[in-house]
């Protein structure tokens, strides 16, 4: 007869096997959990990212702005009050995009190609003397870290060319681009060659 039923023992340590895998069952599901929140932060922060970015963007396609960038870039020696302080404005908004980047690397939040991608704007930006001089003086709202980051790019930028962005650069890319698509299509249309 005892062969037949299982003891008190033999019940508990089943009931314990049976608690210990609904445990490590219920971890592995906390971790998968766990992982879906961080991807998710992740596609988050990403967003968050591109909207300011294309926000940004879409404020200097605004002809005022767009008007007041070019004069800034090209003649800033005439800007007048108003078109300064749009221009500061639009710069300190593009800074404090850069420092939010730069705050979310530090604490793990941003990948290393996301925030290469972050350090190649600052430095596209900070070619523009008329950026750098804007940085020199809205710097007094930022700190820590970031303050000492955005020097460092400032400086190294400094010491880079400009590039060309004007109208006939503009011109000129579009043409040698348009002459490589026909070339491209010449070759496609006779391949015996």
């Amino acid at each position: 007869m005892a062969g037949a039923f299982m003891s008190l023992s033999d019940l508990a340590s089943l009931g314990s096997f049976v608690s210990g895998f609904a445990v490590l069952i219920s971890l592995v599901y906390l971790a998968l959990q766990v992982r879906q929140t961080d991807r998710n932060q992740q596609a988050s922060i990403r967003h968050s990212r591109a909207s300011r970015a294309v926000e940004l963007q879409l404020a200097m396609a605004d002809p005022g702005m767009a008007n007041t960038w070019v004069r800034a870039v090209s003649n800033a020696q005439e800007l007048t009050e108003t078109e300064l302080s749009q221009f500061l404005s639009l710069t300190r908004a593009m800074f404090f995009h850069f420092e939010d980047s730069f705050y979310q690397r530090e604490e793990g939040l941003l990948n290393d190609n996301a925030f290469e991608t972050v350090v190649a704007g600052v430095r596209v930006v900070f070619r523009a003397a008329v950026a750098r001089a804007a940085w020199s003086l809205v710097r007094v709202n930022f700190g820590g870290r970031f303050l000492d980051f955005m020097d460092g790019v400032a400086r190294a930028a400094g010491e880079t060319l400009t590039p060309d962005m004007s109208l006939d650069a503009w011109k000129s890319a579009l043409a040698s681009e348009v002459s490589h698509q026909s070339l491209q299509g010449a070759g496609a249309a006779t391949p015996n060659q």
